[in-house]
């Protein structure tokens, strides 16, 4: 493929933008409804070992996903000759990684069917089938073929209402949902795979590199951003708090809207913008310096304001519209951050290296204010943590810049 096709293969026009969304909508919308049919269907204390479960593991579906699609989206675009190659080493992730965890899932839930490392297994599974899913829709977008992400997040949509449903109906405990679940994801991923190219052929060890590098550190900072959740919902899951994960798992929900749509933006404009951005330039790197020095601003700003706020009696609320309003408060800075990381990590192997070490920062403060605030504030003590990442993702990019 010439560049001149490539560039038209992945161009993005209104109409094509909003097939994409409405699928991802559909997904995300059905995802909300499912989780108010559980909150109807469960006792409190299923929901609550349901949240907590889903909540500390969700952060694998970055895993496996966030780094190889924006390999794969960096790499084939600009691919010719190894472009077959790329995709078929990355085709192997979607159909070989989740079969180990979801064995030993279903030999636990054969065993045990109750016991709460069931559950955490089944949920593990879940969410790597999940991001290999995922991962198998952005290679048919990389080779050109977006009907396939629309029909697939559509689907997936669909099967999740229709489980909550079947658990309301039928008394469905948290561990059979979360296998119906795994059976689904498992089902659409094998429908996938027959579109994409099946065997890399003999690939040249630099290739292999050059592969297993642009994902480890491209995956770098969707995955200590969703490890950070994670690592908030296990320190609220040992405090006095424990009680209040299914009040943050339903925040993080709406959450995880705003934050997903910032994502499948710049998912959908990858192609083209790796077409067209070589390597840092000056104007590239002013532009990050100055959205870095935005989010160090308004995030130390609202860690200020919010910390005040928690101090004069919010702490420990299980109040939505308290919980809700921190979040939303919350998203302006981190989608500044978001965007410095995601210019930087697509201006080459330095800008990767720089947002790589941005995102661990990040991620070992915010554990470690999380520890500090969880135990005193509860959820909303979480989200109090949650905001020191924007700050430290803008001093770190500034430095680097």
């Amino acid at each position: 493929m010439s560049a001149v096709d490539a560039a038209v293969s992945h161009r993005i026009g209104a109409r094509r933008l909003l097939t994409l969304l409405s699928g991802r909508a559909t997904f995300r919308l059905l995802l909300y409804g499912s989780a108010a049919v559980l909150v109807l269907a469960w006792s409190r204390a299923d929901f609550n070992a349901y949240a907590a479960a889903v909540g500390a593991t969700g952060w694998l579906s970055m895993v496996v996903q966030s780094g190889p699609e924006k390999a794969a989206l960096t790499l084939i675009p600009r691919a010719r000759r190894t472009r077959d190659q790329v995709a078929a080493l990355l085709r192997a992730v979607v159909a070989y990684v989740p079969v180990p965890f979801t064995v030993a899932a279903v030999a636990a839930l054969a065993a045990a069917p109750e016991a709460t490392v069931t559950l955490y297994l089944l949920s593990v599974a879940y969410y790597v089938s999940l991001g290999c899913g995922m991962l198998g829709v952005a290679l048919h977008r990389a080779l050109g073929r977006y009907t396939r992400d629309t029909v697939h997040f559509a689907l997936l949509g669909l099967g999740m209402i229709a489980l909550a449903g079947l658990a309301f109906a039928t008394h469905l405990r948290p561990a059979g949902y979360l296998a119906g679940l795994l059976a689904l994801v498992t089902a659409l991923n094998l429908a996938l795979l027959p579109g994409l190219p099946r065997s890399p052929g003999r690939v040249r060890p630099a290739l292999r590199r050059i592969v297993a590098g642009t994902v480890a550190l491209m995956g770098a900072a969707d995955v200590m951003a969703n490890a950070m959740i994670g690592t908030l919902f296990v320190e609220l899951s040992i405090t006095s708090y424990a009680g209040q994960s299914g009040d943050l798992y339903v925040m993080v929900l709406g959450w995880g809207f705003a934050t997903s749509v910032i994502y499948t933006v710049q998912r959908i404009y990858q192609p083209r913008l790796v077409l067209h951005l070589g390597s840092a330039g000056a104007g590239t790197r002013a532009l990050v310096r100055r959205v870095a020095g935005v989010s160090v601003w308004v995030s130390a700003g609202w860690l200020v304001v919010a910390g005040a706020v928690l101090l004069s009696g919010l702490a420990g609320t299980r109040s939505p519209v308290a919980l809700g309003a921190l979040l939303v408060s919350l998203l302006p800075a981190n989608a500044v951050a978001s965007f410095g990381i995601f210019v930087l990590e697509n201006t080459g192997e330095a800008g990767l290296r720089a947002s790589a070490r941005a995102v661990v920062l990040a991620l070992a403060v915010v554990a470690a204010l999380g520890a500090l605030a969880i135990p005193y504030a509860g959820a909303a003590g979480a989200v109090y943590a949650l905001g020191a990442q924007g700050l430290v993702l803008g001093l770190v990019l500034r430095r680097h810049m």
